[in-house]
């Protein structure tokens, strides 16, 4: 049966399920309406207001919680679906969910399409926490874990783009390198210096990854792998690119997105290549691919894993003014490795970090946020009010539900996993024999619910608007703010 797809006109709206549960929407959101008058939204069947329902849809991003990580989607107004970065594997993520839950949910329940369709996936740079997620991803399925079964779907991937840096074993992990020196920089040095090394031995096309040079590290070979085989197209991208392939201004797709990063610099003796920016760690964050996003009056910067180098070597070759948005994607899940006059070029009314609960980084870090708050500039919000810099993060939008367990019954594999032992929790005082005491469960806080710190960001190119869940679950917390770069806007 043919479908029509309206979206949401509203910046919030109800839409009443056939059990009469009401859900809420927001702008953008997208209802499809079958010939019989059918309506379905968020996987259900329903009813909505149709004089809140348009045909125009907006550039949506959606910054996924993916723990510790970056994980991007990416929908522009020619309806065209980009992934950029896919946090890490789902074996690696505390509830095995990742970003590849996400988009199986968004293609195939939200949007009811038989398959996840992406125009592009886009690698920043090669860390795990950023292509993990992209290797289960061209597995086509959710691998089941405990009681839950493998989970497959369809993919379609035409572009495969990435900074060209690979994972090799061995020496030169990050690739070959040589010594060179460039021409003066046309902005000045920022505090990097003429003569450097640089990594000339670089990824390419589709063939570098399914048959490489040299041997890859275990995990950047499963990703290879994949690359070689799923996408119908792989390139690499740096700025000598200047615009995404199909979003230059001429090509008429709705907005454009240009290519801002890595820098691929040209010594004196005619290399080319990434210069190295300390060691391979902070290298591999400093060259990812920084997109800017312009839709109208609205300007997103997607960052990556940028640091204090790499943005020190961009305000080297390209103009303050260049990089100045409304929304900026927080660089490096709130590092504290960061230039302060990137963050005052930057000068976002909204920042959204993407970090995880991991105690080994402690992200966002404290001068992070209190920088980008400083340097943001105020916003306008649809009543004319003046708004402050907004911070946003995936951790801090994660909430979890407790209780406790009186009256449930729970089996604990202790001695012998054959014969597990059977623990009823109401009033129960747990303390069996052995050197570890155990508190029992009865008082025991129990995780009961999660509610993923997702961040939407929307836009018709004149007003932004930046959505996450309540804690309930039910409801979002929405942020509207009037578009533009212009101090006055």
């Amino acid at each position: 049966m043919a479908e029509t797809v309206r979206f949401v006109d509203q910046f919030k709206t109800k839409f009443e399920d056939g059990k009469g549960k009401k859900i809420q929407l927001i702008w953008g959101d997208p209802v499809r309406i079958a010939d019989d008058g059918t309506v379905r939204a968020r996987g259900r069947r329903g009813t909505i207001v149709p004089d809140n329902l348009v045909d125009t849809a907006l550039l949506e991003i959606y910054v996924i919680d993916v723990g510790q990580g970056d994980g991007v989607l990416m929908r522009t107004p020619n309806d065209k679906w980009h992934l950029i970065d896919a946090g890490t594997k789902n074996a690696n993520q505390q509830l095995k969910k990742g970003a590849p839950n996400f988009l199986r949910w968004k293609f195939i329940k939200d949007l009811g399409r038989d398959a996840i369709e992406l125009e592009s996936v886009i690698l920043t740079h090669p860390d795990l926490d950023h292509f993990g997620g992209m290797i289960d991803l061209f597995s086509k399925s959710l691998i089941g874990f405990g009681s839950l079964p493998d989970r497959p779907f369809e993919l379609s991937v035409k572009n495969f783009y990435h900074c060209g840096m690979g994972r090799f074993a061995g020496a030169d992990p990050l690739g070959k390198m040589e010594e060179g020196v460039v021409a003066p920089f046309p902005l000045g040095n920022h505090g990097i210096k003429e003569k450097g090394t640089f990594i000339t031995e670089l990824l390419s096309d589709k063939n570098s990854f399914a048959q490489p040079a040299r041997p890859f590290t275990d995990d950047f070979t499963e990703l290879a792998a994949g690359v070689g085989t799923v996408p119908e197209n792989v390139m690499r991208l740096d700025t000598s690119t200047p615009f995404l392939p199909g979003y230059a201004p001429a090509d008429n797709a709705g907005c454009t997105i240009r290519v801002l990063g890595p820098i691929l610099e040209a010594t004196l003796a005619g290399k080319k290549g990434l210069r190295r920016l300390g060691g391979d760690s902070i290298t591999r964050n400093g060259h990812s691919i920084v997109l800017r996003v312009d839709f109208g009056n609205a300007r997103i910067l997607l960052t990556g894993d940028l640091n204090t180098k790499s943005q020190q070597l961009m305000l080297s070759y390209i103009p303050e003014t260049d990089f100045a948005v409304d929304v900026a994607k927080g660089c490096h899940h709130g590092a504290d490795d960061i230039d302060l006059g990137f963050v005052k070029a930057m000068a976002a009314r909204a920042t959204v970090i993407s970090s995880g609960d991991n105690e080994n980084f402690a992200h966002p870090r404290p001068r992070v946020l209190g920088a980008s708050a400083r340097y943001g500039r105020e916003g306008v919000d649809d009543k004319g009010k003046t708004s402050p810099p907004l911070l946003y993060s995936t951790e801090l939008a994660r909430s979890v539900g407790l209780t406790f367990a009186p009256g449930k019954t729970f089996l604990i594999d202790d001695a012998d996993p054959d014969t597990p032992t059977r623990i009823a929790t109401k009033n129960v005082k747990w303390n069996p024999p052995g050197p570890i005491a155990m508190r029992g469960l009865d008082v025991t806080p129990l995780g009961t619910d999660l509610v993923y710190g997702l961040v939407n960001v929307r836009t018709d190119g004149s007003t932004i608007l930046c959505a996450t869940l309540e804690e309930s679950g039910s409801d979002f917390d929405i942020r509207v703010l009037k578009a533009g770069i212009s101090p006055s806007a």
